[in-house]
């Protein structure tokens, strides 16, 4: 029997791993990089680990990733997204799932 739980720490170790190697390359994938780490909060969630983003006060642009694991916290600034709020609703905004699914 498959035990889920080992495959997705090991799938988490993985990602962090590719994350690690792609900090280390030249010029840095930060595209690649941060769809990574977004996959990596995803799972490390789902493991039970905490997750989330904060602002760096010295450079309030780039939104940290932050992700708790058993040997210490792990943090990677992230581009903020692109795009101004558009005003739109709590309503709106299922109206538009709704109307795209």
């Amino acid at each position: 029997m498959i035990d889920i739980d080992s495959v997705s720490e090991h799938l988490l170790k993985a990602t962090l791993e590719l994350i690690r190697d792609i900090d280390q390359l030249e010029p840095i994938d930060y595209d690649e990089r941060a769809k990574l780490i977004y996959q990596a909060m995803a799972m490390a969630t789902r493991q039970g680990h905490e997750v989330g983003f904060r602002l760096d006060p010295s450079e309030p642009e780039w939104p940290v990733a932050y992700i708790e694991l058993p040997t210490g916290q792990v943090s990677w600034h992230m581009p903020q997204f692109h795009k101004p709020y558009d005003g739109h609703t709590t309503e709106e905004k299922y109206r538009r799932i709704t109307a795209w699914t």
